[in-house]
């Protein structure tokens, strides 16, 4: 299936939030490419600036937040590591240095 302009793929990407269904099986079952629909859904929320809700309690160690629908638990310090590794990356993609830095890798 093709699928042209951003307006569809919104659409496209919503349908697929509401099936309940994970995007490799919503893929397949839609004959849409995968790797086109994570680019479009990337290009979409850069364009958009999704912000994502993070719920921070200073009485415990705990972080929590959803990400399409999937409730994440992690500690401060594996949230921050976390964060400084996702911007270290998207300043990497973004001047196509592709070195993971040391903390990245386990």
């Amino acid at each position: 299936m093709i699928i042209r302009g951003k307006e569809k793929w919104k659409k496209v990407i919503e349908a697929q939030k509401q099936s309940g269904l994970t995007i490799k099986k919503y893929c397949n079952d839609n004959p849409i490419c995968i790797s086109s629909f994570y680019k479009q859904k990337a290009l979409i929320l850069d364009e958009e600036n999704i912000f994502i809700p993070v719920i921070i309690d200073k009485s415990n160690d705990v972080i929590d937040f959803d990400i399409d629908r999937h409730r994440i638990f992690c500690s401060k310090k594996n949230f921050k590591i976390l964060l400084e590794n996702l911007l270290c990356l998207s300043i990497m993609m973004k001047s196509k240095i592709f070195m993971l830095p040391s903390s990245f890798v386990t």
